[in-house]
């Protein structure tokens, strides 16, 4: 840490994000200086032609300078659904995809969020309740730089230059992920499969270590449970999710019939 943030509550942070290469050409990126709860992972999967962005954070930091030096094509930026922690720096790029079931919260900020406990927005509230969580006083214990205004942000809108549905493909040159339209968390929320590497990109619909949620606003039980009846008949190996570990076939299969039990 180095100097105070310009109203003096809070640290500014040597560095905002995390950028972990887990294996070949795919990178981890998070903000370890986020509440725990709203924490999410990005995905950066560099292509020979294009690179993909899956999900870019909070919007606290500058995304596209922390990751400039690895931006060397075309970047497609992609929202796995619309939620604050999620979409927070996808205005920061060209080329920015979602479906379009989640397309009106993203083009409006709908699902905003601010960073004081005095002006958290109802639905953030209601988002901490449903997964048991107690209400922090704030979602960061760091600023940026020192002239971040802590108290004035919120979740910026963005428009969404590339409307996703289910089965289109999203070309990089040396790889190729389908979209998976897998409603339930939120009604537009997909997963990225790579049928070559068997590799599933899950957004919020399938994470290791915390509940799935499926009592927020604009969620859906029983698309969640479709969803995830989908998802288990994939032949997947890894699964690189929008919050926690990476983990694999098996802990897969065992949140899904944990899920499940109860509802078939």
């Amino acid at each position: 840490m180095a100097d105070a943030a310009r109203d003096g509550s809070l640290p500014v942070a040597d560095r905002w994000f995390d950028v972990t290469e887990v294996t070949d050409g795919i990178y981890h990126v998070t903000e370890p200086h986020v509440h725990a709860y709203v924490r999410s992972n990005a995905w950066l999967i560099r292509g020979r032609t294009a690179h993909l962005l899956v999900d870019t954070g909070l919007g606290v930091g500058a995304l596209a300078g922390e990751l400039a030096a690895l931006l060397d094509r075309p970047v497609i930026a992609v929202a796995t659904h619309a939620h604050f922690d999620h979409f927070g720096g996808l205005g920061e790029f060209a080329e920015r995809a979602a479906h379009h079931d989640d397309g009106e919260v993203l083009e409006t900020a709908a699902d905003y969020v601010t960073l004081r406990a005095a002006t958290y927005p109802v639905a953030l509230l209601d988002e901490f309740e449903a997964a048991g969580e107690p209400v922090p006083d704030l979602l960061i214990d760091a600023v940026p730089d020192p002239a971040f205004d802590l108290a004035g942000f919120r979740t910026r809108p963005v428009g969404i230059t590339r409307w996703l549905t289910d089965g289109d493909a999203i070309d990089l040159g040396d790889r190729s992920l389908t979209v998976l339209h897998t409603p339930g968390h939120s009604p537009g929320s997909i997963c990225l499969w790579d049928a070559r590497s068997q590799t599933l990109v899950s957004g919020d619909v399938l994470v290791d270590g915390e509940p799935l949620l499926d009592q927020l606003p604009r969620s859906s039980p029983a698309d969640f449970a479709a969803s995830l009846r989908r998802l288990a008949d994939l032949p997947l190996q890894t699964v690189y999710a929008g919050h926690g570990p990476v983990f694999g076939r098996r802990r897969a299969h065992e949140i899904i019939a944990d899920y499940l039990s109860g509802r078939d």
